[in-house]
């Protein structure tokens, strides 16, 4: 699929979605010390969008703690994923802290928070739906969580401060657009030995001669691969102490 059939796309799903919650069936249920949730099965609740709408930029704003369990009515829930477009345009979101008990992200759900510059992901996170950070344009760096098998299309599109990625050892692709426009990019630490797929247009408006793509030691098929080969590549040990992350903007 093509960048403007995908938009369109994209576009066709914001009515579809958007049609839907006018009716009810994606309404939140229960809002809980400032974050509003969707309840998904007796006992598991999802983080939902206030609205879909441009009311939902005043939502969420400034730093915010997802809670790992909440109690509404009398009865506990477990927190387990942030769902689509959960957070979408809320621009004055300046950073999420996201418990453990959370084990998916739905797409499109920072879309456009343009004021985010930290956003830490734990190990229990195994889904990331497409362009779950698209538009986060404050956003330094990443560390994606090993346990996702790919990184959808249009995860960082846009994404222009981002300066540093982690991709785990889980991952075996790279979705279309994946990082496209992601100008300030300078490193990519890649642990998986498999060379991940990756789309043609992965990369685009990256300055992979620039970039240093750092990839386990004897690794060398990173070298041949016509999608990772532009890269500046580096070899490196794979330990904590060897990654570089960007600071988040204060």
């Amino acid at each position: 699929m093509n960048s403007t059939m995908k938009h369109l796309c994209r576009g066709l799903l914001l009515i579809v979605f958007g049609l839907s919650r006018s009716t009810g069936a994606w309404a939140y249920d229960c809002e809980v010390d400032g974050i509003f949730y969707y309840r998904i099965s007796a006992t598991e609740l999802e983080v939902a969008n206030k609205v879909f709408s441009d009311q939902n930029k005043s939502a969420y704003s400034g730093a915010v703690t997802i809670p790992a369990t909440v109690t509404y009515s009398g009865k506990t829930f477990n927190v387990v994923s942030i769902g689509e477009y959960a957070f979408r345009d809320c621009t004055g979101l300046t950073s999420v802290v996201i418990p453990n008990s959370v084990k998916s992200i739905g797409a499109y759900a920072f879309y456009n928070c343009s004021q985010v510059n930290a956003i830490n992901l734990p190990s229990s996170i195994t889904n990331i739906g497409m362009g779950a950070f698209e538009g986060c344009s404050s956003l330094a760096s990443m560390v994606l969580p090993n346990g996702i098998p790919a990184i959808e299309d249009e995860t960082f599109f846009g994404c222009t401060a981002l300066r540093a990625v982690v991709i785990p050892a889980s991952v075996a692709s790279v979705g279309e657009e994946a990082f496209s426009r992601c100008s300030s990019l300078i490193s990519i630490y890649c642990f998986p030995t498999a060379v991940p797929s990756c789309s043609a247009n992965a990369f685009t408006k990256v300055d992979r001669t620039w970039c240093t793509l750092y990839v386990p030691k004897d690794a060398k098929a990173y070298q041949e691969d016509k999608a990772w080969k532009e890269f500046f590549i580096e070899e490196f040990n794979g330990k904590a102490e060897d990654i570089k992350l960007a600071a988040p903007a204060k």
